[in-house]
């Protein structure tokens, strides 16, 4: 959503209107305007048409007075460079020079079967241009985005106004006639687009006297318009402080020979009746701020020095915003980093945890330090009290078991549960002796340790129920070896002869 701002800054009166736009939609928000001779200064006269509305961007005009429009066509091969070629051209025309100018341009259509490429431009003193991005400043204390040229603004009045690039005929261009108080002002618009302009001495001021001199003067610029090879006009529209003036429109009608056409109902959301009464007296202002948006049809003069001159006390304005800006990013990515770290680390102590619980289960040692279990994870099982991997399982048992029952027992096993090294068998034998046997012969395997018959019963006729019970725990070779290889060094060294003393 933007809030702009037109200011048709005319000799006697100045309008301002202010237009908020949104999605495809445009709300006018207020209308104002304020005489200049009852005012101390231009800018005051501003000041007070405006009132205390502050904007998001502004758009005045340069009067078509201190402006120059032309027509021109260059070469076709040339369209790539208008911006280099288009100041060479333009020299010529105008009685100052091109370095105190500047200038904005519109490539236009080329009829078919033309091969050059025609261009409506406008140029104006720089001076003049930097006077009335002055005033706004001075009048609303910040500089105008825009500096328009004359009645081509009116052009923009397309955005509300579909009418206007769709005559009927479709084909024939239309008018719009700017009819101030001093000055009048015409463009000339074709397909939605401007095309041709001019501006006109006289206005509303000494009519009904001045009549007829204003007629010859719209006569000579519609037979310009026709020397330039334009098409017949479908009609005029009437707009500025005389669009209301009595008898305007028949007069105009029958001296120019035209239709003068009722301005289209524009597509402005929540328009009240006093604005859409009012709103042809401030087309102008309307349509300079409708230059605002991106579908612009209008000329910037806002080119060259003066654009780089915007860019500096544009950025010195911003500099409370963007200074807030840059704090509120700086303290989002501060407090975004420190929420990272702590969640770094509390996973950090998290991870140490488990890697604490890891290391006491499987090492038989307890740490956290990654280095030091990862140095007891390479010394192997011998390094820890307990070897984390079993030895000896259930089918070495079972294996055992089948060494250890005689060919003559007829044996029978009816549970075997292996239970953290723990080994409970029930089996059923011919007699009590037989089980007996079976044990001792369990008792030759290294990893068998405490084996006993715990329990016989009598089963059925001619047998019995008996229960074995023995632990899984093999014997470390390596500290068997250790321990044999001390045991022979202590012996060695004490059956050995002393020596004499001074022998060698």
């Amino acid at each position: 959503m933007h809030r702009l701002l037109g200011i048709d800054a005319g000799k006697s009166v100045v309008r301002a209107a202010l237009i908020r736009t949104t999605y495809r939609r445009v709300f006018v928000e207020a209308l104002g305007e304020a005489a200049v001779t009852d005012a101390v200064s231009e800018a005051e006269a501003i000041r007070a048409a405006v009132g205390l509305h502050r904007p998001d961007a502004a758009a005045i005009a340069l009067s078509g007075e201190k402006s120059f429009y032309r027509r021109l066509d260059l070469p076709a091969a040339a369209q790539k460079e208008v911006e280099n070629i288009l100041g060479f051209e333009l020299e010529a025309t105008v009685p100052f020079e091109m370095e105190d100018a500047v200038f904005d341009h519109r490539l236009l259509k080329r009829p078919p079967g033309v091969e050059t490429l025609p261009v409506f431009a406008a140029v104006a003193r720089a001076d003049d241009v930097r006077e009335r991005i002055a005033v706004v400043k001075e009048a609303l204390g910040f500089e105008p985005e825009r500096v328009a040229l004359g009645a081509v603004a009116l052009a923009n009045l397309e955005a509300v106004m579909p009418e206007l690039a769709a005559p009927s005929p479709a084909s024939a261009p239309i008018a719009l006639l700017d009819l101030d108080y001093l000055t009048s002002e015409i463009v000339i618009v074709s397909g939605g687009e401007p095309v041709f302009a001019r501006t006109l001495s006289r206005g509303t001021a000494g009519l009904p006297g001045t009549a007829p001199a204003l007629a010859r003067e719209l006569r000579q610029t519609l037979a310009a318009w026709r020397n330039l090879g334009g098409e017949p006009l479908a009609g005029l529209y009437l707009v500025g402080g005389g669009a209301t003036a009595q008898g305007a429109e028949m007069f105009l009608s029958t001296q120019l020979g035209l239709t003068i056409l009722p301005l289209p109902t524009p597509r402005i959301e929540g328009l009240t009746p006093e604005q859409a009464a009012a709103l042809p007296r401030f087309a102008k202002a309307l349509g300079l701020a409708l230059g605002l948006t991106p579908k612009t049809k209008g000329f910037n003069l806002r080119k060259g020095a003066l654009e780089a001159e915007r860019s500096y006390p544009f950025l010195r304005e911003k500099i409370p915003i963007l200074a807030g800006l840059g704090t509120v990013i700086a303290l989002s990515f501060g407090f975004s980093i420190v929420a990272e770290l702590r969640t770094l680390d509390a996973e950090r102590e998290l991870l140490a945890a488990s890697l604490a619980t890891a290391s006491h289960d499987v090492l038989g040692e307890e740490t956290n330090d990654p280095q030091k279990a990862r140095e007891l994870l390479e010394q192997g099982p011998g390094a820890a009290d307990e070897d984390p991997m079993p030895r000896v399982d259930a089918f070495d048992v079972m294996v055992q078991l089948s060494k250890a029952v005689p060919k003559e027992i007829t044996h029978d096993v009816l549970e075997l549960d292996v239970n953290r090294g723990h080994v409970t068998l029930q089996g059923v034998v011919p007699s009590v002796s037989d089980a007996q046997i079976i044990a001792d012969h369990m008792k030759e395997h290294r990893c068998f340790r405490d084996v006993k018959v715990g329990r016989t019963s009598q089963f059925t006729e001619g047998k019995h129920k008996y229960v074995l019970e023995l632990d899984l725990r093999c014997e470390d070779k390596t500290k068997k070896k250790k321990a044999g290889a001390a045991d022979a060094a202590e012996s060695a060294s004490a059956g050995a002869p002393e020596k004499p003393e001074g022998s060698r």
